[in-house]
């Protein structure tokens, strides 16, 4: 998932302990001035349409725009 900050809440790599039912593989989070960018690996046992759905409303809370990709099964 991305999530993008341009002076909504803080975002921050604990930003994510926020979000329930979700475990967190990997994060990075970059900054310029007042933006941030925050890339992770989240696991979850959510649907993937209501994952999305469930973080785009989180995000959106805090100010901050949500994308989520699914993830690519092998073979």
């Amino acid at each position: 998932m991305i999530v993008l900050s341009a002076g909504g809440s803080p975002l921050d790599g604990e930003s994510l302990g926020a979000l329930a039912d979700a475990s967190v593989v990997w994060v990075r989070v970059e900054r310029e001035g007042s933006a941030a960018c925050l890339a992770a690996r989240v696991r979850h046992g959510d649907p993937p349409d209501a994952f999305r759905d469930r973080v785009r409303r989180w995000g959106a809370a805090r100010g901050w725009a949500v994308t989520v990709a699914s993830r690519c099964r092998l073979g």
